[in-house]
């Protein structure tokens, strides 16, 4: 569009306008084994918020932190996920285990007929207990299963995962497209980008891209 600023990126997408069993059918086996042992034997709870409370909020939010510390990542921007959930696009779900305690989190961005994965947590590198990390492995993947049906009940066309590397030098990424890989979705090239629609827009980003081109000279 005229007067924005657009760059590429490739997601990874799964048709939730298929019949159920559709879906689980391109799920690679081995994950399907393990959403079945989450349900089953693992006696895994899937808890969906719809509506985040502020409590809520902050039990994410808290959740996620730890997890990002453990990998070195920035915590939780609290003023944007408050954002929105004020605006009624963020839901969030959760994956207990049968000790009633907390394996993973996931929040969504949902919007018209899409659900995009905003954030996926999990206490996967807090324990050295191989048994336990592979519980949380699966949690992982019974979440997303138990997400998408949800998802699916409510209208929701499409399961976007995210986002996609499409490199092929970071090995911590493409281990997560090796993840995404297994639930039978595809790969779209798509766009983001700002379009300003007001004047202070405009000198809003004209001044930020100023100052990103100023600290990219200085390092």
């Amino acid at each position: 569009l005229k007067g924005g600023r657009f760059s590429p990126f490739c997601t990874m997408i799964i048709d939730l306008t298929q019949e159920q069993e559709e879906i689980f059918d391109k799920i690679k086996k081995d994950t399907r084994y393990e959403i079945r042992r989450g349900e089953t034997k693992d006696g895994l709870v899937f808890d969906w918020i719809e509506s985040p409370n502020s409590e809520t909020l902050l039990d994410f939010c808290l959740f996620y932190d730890s997890f990002a510390a453990t990998k070195s990542m920035q915590p939780m921007n609290r003023d944007r996920i408050g954002r929105y959930a004020e605006a009624g696009n963020l839901k969030l779900s959760r994956a207990i285990s049968s000790e009633d305690f907390d394996l993973v989190w996931h929040a969504y961005f949902c919007l018209g007929n899409r659900a995009r994965l905003l954030y996926s947590a999990s206490v996967y590198r807090e324990s050295s207990d191989s048994g336990f990390r592979s519980l949380v492995g699966r949690a992982n993947r019974f979440l997303h299963w138990r997400d998408m049906l949800k998802l699916k009940e409510q209208g929701i066309a499409i399961y976007d995962l995210g986002g996609w590397y499409a490199g092929n030098e970071d090995e911590a990424k493409l281990s997560i497209n090796r993840f995404k890989e297994e639930f039978g979705g595809v790969i779209i090239e798509e766009y983001n980008g700002e379009l300003p629609i007001s004047y202070k827009g405009r000198l809003y980003l004209t001044l930020r891209y100023l100052r990103n081109m100023l600290r990219s000279f200085r390092s």
